[in-house]
């Protein structure tokens, strides 16, 4: 049975995410793109961390920013898979803000016996208990300034120093660098609305802080020398690069073809016509390693597109047929050459410190 404790805070949960509670609560915020693009790199987000773990009987987790549990949903599903089969019990704890979303967490995951829910702020209130994973899903650090993250991580890695464990933190951020936000390039925070909600009620703007593969690799080598921790290798990881929510919302880039509703439509089955799919031209305000990944990556999605066009055979199969097909062979192109460089909707790093010695 789950329990939202209540932790002291002197951050008070605002209204600003009211149609989050919809949007998790409900079953069409799983699209194709979702469940086809998104989860499965997830999915390799999650295992990269769990093979660092110690092997044990069971799996710590603290899930920091865990909303409405979709951590834990997560770690469920991949558990399913028999991904985690030398791991029979995990021991989760949900740490959150908003007490509407841990609500929700505590009615979906009320059949569980191994997870707790606790309203905090991880700027103030991270439990003292070692943990195997930290876990973050869901962008959780973007709503912390520069400094903030600094700060967090620090306590964070201060308390796997403490505490002499070997343990995985996963941090999960807005990518500086998304196609769905070209025009703001050029801050790194700036007001973000969730505007994709599956919901009637309105997305409030919210100051959010967005990262690139330098800047973040800097914060948290800056953290660990800050707690005295060994960090023992850092990987990283975008995450819907072609595909982001606000592709299919056009809130900060309208320019920008709708490439999620798009690619939803050739995933169901539905006609497309190819040419509206192509990628567009690479943004003259993307720094060089930015422009050379755009580069390569609109070149390869392109020559699917090509490819798909000549192919006699592929304009004689059925929508239902030929649509998943092209989506498969893009899908293939952005999950092959994603790179973590912060040129997708989030960027995640999975941070690996030993101070077991």
């Amino acid at each position: 049975m789950q329990n939202v404790m209540a932790t002291p805070s002197s951050s008070a949960s605002t209204d600003a995410y009211a149609p989050g509670l919809d949007h998790y609560a409900s079953r069409h915020r799983r699209d194709a793109v979702k469940r086809l693009w998104e989860e499965p790199v997830t999915f390799s987000i999650l295992r990269a961390a769990l093979a660092q773990v110690p092997t044990s009987r069971s799996l710590s987790v603290m899930d920091i920013g865990c909303g409405a549990g979709e951590g834990l949903h997560l770690l469920r599903a991949l558990h399913a898979t028999r991904a985690l089969a030398d791991l029979p019990r995990i021991t989760y704890r949900g740490l959150d803000l908003d007490e509407g979303l841990l609500r929700l967490a505590a009615r979906t995951h009320h059949e569980e016996d191994d997870a707790e829910f606790w309203h905090g702020d991880i700027r103030e209130d991270l439990p003292e208990d070692p943990f195997d994973l930290y876990l973050s899903c869901g962008v959780p650090y973007s709503h912390l300034t520069a400094d903030e993250l600094l700060a967090a991580l620090t306590r964070v890695f201060t308390a796997v120093r403490r505490n002499r464990t070997r343990s995985v933190v996963v941090v999960d951020v807005l990518g500086r660098y998304s196609l769905e936000w070209v025009p703001n390039w050029g801050r790194a925070r700036w007001p973000y609305r969730m505007s994709f909600f599956q919901s009637d009620q309105e997305a409030q703007d919210v100051p959010m802080t967005f990262w690139d593969a330098g800047g973040l690799r800097d914060c948290i080598g800056q953290a660990a020398r800050n707690a005295g921790a060994h960090m023992e290798r850092q990987q990283l990881f975008d995450r819907s690069i072609m595909v982001g929510r606000h592709t299919a919302t056009g809130q900060f880039n309208p320019q920008l073809p709708p490439y999620r509703t798009l690619i939803n439509l050739l995933e169901d089955g539905d006609a497309v016509p190819l040419e509206d799919l192509r990628a567009p031209a690479v943004p003259e305000q993307a720094p060089p390693v930015q422009r050379a990944f755009f580069s390569q990556l609109f070149t390869q999605w392109n020559d699917v597109l090509d490819a798909a066009g000549a192919s006699t055979r592929a304009r004689s199969l059925p929508a239902a047929v030929g649509g998943p097909m092209v989506a498969r062979g893009l899908r293939a192109v952005e999950h092959r050459l994603s790179s973590g460089l912060g040129v997708g909707h989030s960027l995640s790093a999975v941070v690996t410190l030993d101070e077991r010695a």
